[in-house]
């Protein structure tokens, strides 16, 4: 039936198997390897992602330490003052390139320093989904566009002042309580990034 088709093809475009040009027609992608391209819509790491479209990534610089909330994250989580989080740092390199660098911040009692292990692969929101104490539920998310400075400029491995893509994301359970929230840093030249409207 059309819906069943459409909604395939929906699916084929999410995992960057095709490419839909309205009033051109419908492709199958370019090899992978080239651009990450993804639909928002689906509560997903970035690693999941590029798995899906058959692209190798690894992780570089990993920190993983309790820090004092910055003015933002305090707002995001609902924490005091001064509160202390669970943050967690790392360049992801996509087919051997620097394309993102990703910080993310948690509750201390949802996930603590402890619970990041050798066996991490990345994915904060992962570890977080799999968390018994709690059912992720959905992200609140907003893009931005900003400029790399020295430090991002450093991890990224680029020039300072060049345009990147800032995902900002806060993660809510099923009871509406914000564990977590991150900044994601973009190269544009590496991601597609799409939204659904109905």
């Amino acid at each position: 039936s059309r819906p069943t088709l459409r909604e395939a093809l929906f699916n084929l475009e999410q995992e960057g198997v095709i490419v839909r040009k309205h009033g051109v027609g419908t492709f199958v992608a370019p090899a992978y390897g080239e651009r990450l391209t993804s639909g928002l819509e689906r509560l997903d790491s970035v690693l999941a992602m590029a798995e899906r479209q058959g692209m190798s990534t690894r992780i570089l610089r990993l920190s993983v330490e309790e820090v004092e909330a910055d003015d933002q994250v305090v707002a995001k989580l609902d924490l005091a003052p001064n509160g202390r989080v669970t943050c967690v740092r790392r360049t992801i390199v996509v087919d051997g390139q620097s394309a993102a660098y990703l910080v993310d911040f948690a509750l201390r009692e949802v996930l603590p320093v402890e619970a990041i292990d050798r066996s991490f692969d990345g994915s904060v929101l992962e570890l977080l989904m799999r968390r018994p104490s709690i059912r992720v539920w959905e992200s609140v998310a907003e893009i931005t566009a900003v400029d790399a400075d020295a430090e991002l400029a450093r991890h990224l491995e680029i020039p300072p002042g060049t345009a990147l893509l800032l995902l900002s994301e806060t993660v809510l359970t099923d009871e509406f309580v914000a564990v977590g929230f991150s900044r994601n840093y973009f190269l544009p030249d590496f991601f597609d990034f799409h939204v659904r409207r109905r």
